[in-house]
Formats: C-alpha cells, structure tokens, sequence
C-alpha cells in the first residue's frame, strides 16, 4: 500500500493529504470513534466507514486502489473494540471481528473525510462575469496550449473557473476542432455528429444556427439526459458580415434572479419543462427546469433553449409564472448588461461550459463571405478530473 510522502500512514487513494492537524485523543461511541484533535476540534467516524476504507491490502488493493473486500465480507455485527492515538498522531482502530485485526488511519484522510467536512481536493471557486469580463484575461497562446504545458493547465482552469476560454494564433487546420480538444478527453459523438460544422456555404438546414438569423444565446443539446459539457468552436475562416459571437454567463444571471426577481427564479429553478429536438430522424426528449440548483441555490446546469422546448404541462397557475420569469431569463440572457461579444477569427478557438455558459450569434449576411465555425464536445468530468489530478 502506498504512503503519504514524509510519513509513515499509508493511504486508501492517490491523494495526499496535509497533516494540518494531529490526533490527540480517540475514544469510542456508539457505532463508531470520536477523535479530539490539536486544535481542538471534535470529528466522528462510522464504523463501516473506516472499516471499507482501512488502507491495509487485504481491505484496499495496493495497486489500483479499489476496494476489494467487499461490505458483505464484513460482519454486520462488527464493533470496534479499542481505538488509540499513535506518537505520531495517527489513529489506531482494533476490530471486534473480520479477516483483519487492526487498521491504522492517516490524520489528514481522516480529518478531511470527516462527517461534515468537506471533501478533499475540491474545485477551485467559479468566477461569474458580466459584460465588464475583459475576454483577454483568459486568451492562451494556440502554440503554448498546444504543447500541453503551464499555459495547457491555465487554459483547462479558465474553462472551469470563468466558464470561457480563447485560444488564438491555431495552426487552420480542419482537425484542429478534433485535436486540441481531444487533448482533455474523448470527443463525444452527438445527433451533429463528431464533428459539426456551422458553415453559411451549407445548404442543409438542420438548425437555426445554419441560416443568418440573429441567434438568442442558447445552451446546446438541451434535448439530452446528459447535455454535454465542453463545448469548442473552431473558426476556420470568418470573412462575412456581421456574425460576431455572443456570450453571458447563466450563473451569473441565476443570482441576478435569485436577488431581484425570486418569483422568476422560483418558477424557473421548480418547473419541469421537456425539451424536445425536432427532427426527421431523431426525437431526444428530456425533461427538467430550465435551470437546475444546488441546495445553495447556486447553478449547476442551465437547459437555456429559446426554441427547443416542448409544450408546457403545467397548471394554469404555474404556466403563467414560468413563462413570466422564462420571459425575462430570455431577455436578461442578451441583455448587454450581461453579454460579451467577440467575433471569432480565423485561427481561434473558443472553449465553454456549455451548461454554464450561454452562445448565440449577431445577424450576417452570408453574401459578403464566408463564415465557417467547426465544433465539438468533450465531457466537463474530464476537466474537473484533469483538474483534481494536477491538485494532488
């Protein structure tokens, strides 16, 4: 079983774990132990707890770190029989029964998966914005994100913390829409295929996005159980009038609701509404609030479709107070209070949550040039991975 680096406690993950405070004393309670530390603070741990993640390589495998002694190999009537501080502040378990005798506990996993606390490695905080984001604060060099390094990693923490990244000075390549992404995870195949393109040569119209009307900003793929993630944008030439992209971030204007307008943002957090796509050969339906919170109120995923929603079966009563605050969602999504624009230019690419944040388009006119964005999707777990991984 691995170790922290500098102790002597071995470890039922990958993570590392600060030793921020030691053991002091460790007593037993009914279904468990309660353990005072230095500072003074009193935490509480299960007995089945513990005893599936004892770090000793009967219980945890010592390569892959999975448990591998399954709970109904565990007696149901277990007890833990002694419990003790080591001289070095780790905590010593004694059990009453089971293929092992004793386990011995790392005082930083313990005190971070304490009940209550919360979980280790979290993610960083999330930045929201208004039109007052300076969209250079988070433009990357295409040479440098490319070569995977710092700057990759200072790219991957602006999609998560600000919701929104720029990548310029590409190589124009039409793979590139397959190649920088794929750096993070798998390219996810969508009813637009692995690969889409938004091109105003196309003859095909499939979706609003293929002709020149103006285009309200939007969440993509709201149809779907499990909207995807990331989304890239890869311009590949830009020449027409007018077609300059616009974004505003959903979390941002949550709390704007959840401030000034608590009936919109209770209708709309509440509501389920079915999101449907319309199409000849699909018929993806899912249904949820147009915007879904955590227990904090705070945004998880927005499912912002102007078009894409299925007739409302509601009462009369809620039918009246969902379209009231879906109206001023709308209107506050392109308000410019709230956008940003920026239009893309041959050689950049733009990176989003596309949970988070909101997309649309100005009007063009297909007629003076050529506009021809490539996109794609990648899973947001792979960034909060990627994330998690570079913190340990």
């Amino acid at each position: 079983m691995a170790q922290a680096q500098g102790s002597t406690w071995p470890l039922p993950d990958f993570n590392t774990y600060p030793v921020l405070h030691r053991a002091v004393t460790a007593e037993l309670i009914e279904h468990g132990i309660a353990v005072i530390w230095g500072d003074g603070v009193r935490t509480e741990h299960h007995r089945f707890v513990l005893r599936e993640n004892s770090p000793d390589p009967r219980t945890t495998h010592p390569l892959s770190r999975e448990q591998q002694l399954q709970l109904t190999e565990i007696p149901a009537d277990l007890t833990i029989v002694g419990a003790a501080v080591d001289d070095d502040g780790g905590v010593r378990v004694r059990w009453s029964a089971g293929p092992v005798a004793e386990s011995v506990y790392h005082p930083g996993w313990l005190r971070a998966w304490a009940g209550g606390a919360s979980a280790p490695n979290p993610l960083p905080p999330q930045v929201s914005w208004d039109s007052s984001l300076d969209l250079s604060t988070v433009t990357f060099d295409g040479s440098h994100v490319l070569a995977g390094g710092d700057v990759f990693d200072a790219f991957l923490l602006a999609m998560h913390t600000h919701g929104v990244a720029l990548v310029q000075g590409l190589p124009v390549d039409e793979d590139m829409i397959e190649r920088l992404p794929s750096m993070l995870g798998p390219v996810r195949t969508t009813n637009f295929g692995h690969v889409f393109d938004v091109r105003t040569k196309s003859a095909e119209v499939t979706s609003n996005a293929y002709t020149d009307l103006e285009l309200p900003v939007h969440t993509d793929l709201d149809t779907r159980e499990y909207m995807p993630g990331l989304q890239f944008l890869w311009c590949m030439a830009n020449d027409a009038t007018g077609g300059e992209s616009r974004l505003s971030d959903a979390a941002a204007i949550t709390r704007h609701l959840r401030a000034e307008h608590s009936d919109a943002y209770a209708a709309l957090t509440t509501i389920p509404v079915s999101f449907i796509n319309k199409a000849a050969d699909t018929d993806y339906r899912f249904v949820a609030p147009f915007l879904v919170v955590d227990g904090d109120g705070e945004l998880v995923e927005a499912r912002w479709s102007p078009w894409l929603r299925g007739p409302l079966q509601a009462s009369i009563g809620d039918a009246e107070r969902f379209y009231a605050g879906l109206r001023l969602a709308l209107e506050l999504g392109d308000d410019p209070r709230f956008v940003v624009s920026h239009k893309l230019a041959a050689g950049e690419m733009l990176a989003f949550d596309n949970r988070r944040i909101l997309h649309g388009r100005g009007p063009l006119d297909r007629s003076t040039g050529e506009r021809w964005l490539r996109g794609s999707y990648v899973e947001r777990e792979e960034l909060e991975s990627r994330l998690r991984v570079r913190q340990r």
